[in-house]
């Protein structure tokens, strides 16, 4: 519960982190992602608390399952710990990680711990159902009078169906086997796993595999989630893919923590 300064599971946050830095301290610095998520854990239980390790929790989409996540710790029934072994700060998909978790648990508050660096780092995060006006944006061209015009609407309705039954701050590893469940319904021929073969500057490349997905051979579409929006680095990627495919249209669905974001690419 909040405390009188509207900090939310005061004590029980300080018990948590008090045993991740111990376990941090105790493990010392530069050592395998497992040894701290094992010591973390017996000083969890050494403090009286109950943690479940790693507990598996199902999501289904349309009747079907899409994915069994398995949350790092979840503590009291009431706080959800996430812990990496990273030498940066926390990525976008971290969040996006964590937000995943709080939102199959129901729960509200969640840590991520980082051991990767010369101490133990935590982030609080705390899960908020209240959403944004979802956003569009769309470069002069995307939508044609042709007969690609179909495929993008039944795209489009199909991302808007995930996003109507799912909602926002899940990770993408949760959107993307959602809509290969919708492009499985609708018939749709799809290539998840699409490569790029071409030639530069007469220097011949191995197949570079990317992350977007081809739709009817003709259309890319990137199935993405994060933290607030996409990356730069995200909507440029698509205009290289596109070049490289010799294809004109691309499409972005974003999921963010607040709210979903549709981008349409077009290169002439």
């Amino acid at each position: 519960m909040e405390n009188e300064d509207g900090f939310i599971l005061k004590e029980l946050s300080y018990e948590v982190l008090g045993c991740a830095f111990d376990a941090f301290k105790k493990v010392g610095v530069g050592f395998d992602e497992i040894r701290y998520h094992k010591v973390f854990h017996e000083y969890l239980l050494r403090k009286n608390l109950e943690a479940k390790y790693k507990p598996p929790i199902p999501l289904n989409y349309l009747g079907e399952r899409i994915a069994e996540m398995q949350v790092d710790e979840i503590i009291e029934n009431r706080l959800v710990v996430e812990l990496k072994m990273i030498q940066t700060e926390f990525l976008p998909e971290n969040y996006a990680q964590i937000m995943t978790y709080l939102k199959l648990t129901k729960l509200r508050l969640g840590f991520l711990i980082n051991f990767g660096l010369h101490k133990a780092y935590p982030k609080r995060i705390i899960f908020d159902e209240r959403r944004q006006a979802d956003t569009e944006q769309w470069d002069q061209g995307f939508f044609p009078a042709l007969s690609l015009r179909p495929l993008i609407d039944a795209v489009l309705a199909m991302t808007k169906r995930i996003n109507t039954a799912l909602g926002v701050a899940y990770h993408g590893s949760i959107y993307q086997p959602a809509f290969a469940v919708e492009l499985k319904r609708n018939n749709l021929a799809y290539n998840d796993k699409v490569c790029i073969t071409d030639t530069i500057e007469n220097i011949q490349f191995s197949p570079f595999e990317i992350d977007y997905w081809l739709i009817e051979k003709s259309l890319l579409v990137g199935i993405l989630a994060g933290k607030d929006k996409p990356r730069l680095y995200d909507l440029l990627r698509m205009r290289s893919y596109l070049k490289s495919l010799r294809l004109h249209h691309g499409l972005i669905a974003y999921w963010s923590v607040k709210n979903f974001q549709l981008y349409g690419i077009y290169e002439s």
